[in-house]
């Protein structure tokens, strides 16, 4: 079976994975040791599983290098799921993929989840 993603591009998104992923992690080191005050952590493009109303700075990037972790474990292994989003399945893209790889949601559940549909909150 081939690889759903040619190795030069299954490189270019592991290498912004894990770029990504210690730009976070450097977030939190410098929280957790107190040599940064915690700020408001805009919402991180996960999908409602990871973000929750009153998270402190740290729980939100500790639920965004999860994130970032299970994309690269996907990528790794070739899981199918990698590049598509988690609520209706849909390829997400190379063009979203390069720039933001650890999308988990495409932009039409992305609105749907942003402004639900009247009467369903």
């Amino acid at each position: 079976m081939p690889l759903r993603f040619p190795p030069p591009a299954r490189a270019r998104y592991r290498a912004a994975l894990l770029r990504q992923g210690k730009k976070i992690a450097d977030q939190l080191a410098e929280i957790l040791s107190g040599a940064r005050q915690p700020r408001h952590i805009a919402p991180l493009g996960m999908t409602g599983d990871g973000q929750r109303p009153g998270m402190r700075p740290e729980e939100r990037l500790r639920a965004y290098l999860d994130l970032i972790e299970s994309r690269r474990r996907l990528l790794d292994s070739d899981d199918d799921r990698f590049g598509r989003c988690d609520q209706c399945g849909a390829d997400l893209g190379a063009a979203a993929l390069d720039e933001m790889p650890w999308a988990d949601i495409c932009q039409n559940c992305s609105a749907e989840l942003a402004h639900p549909p009247a009467g369903s909150r």
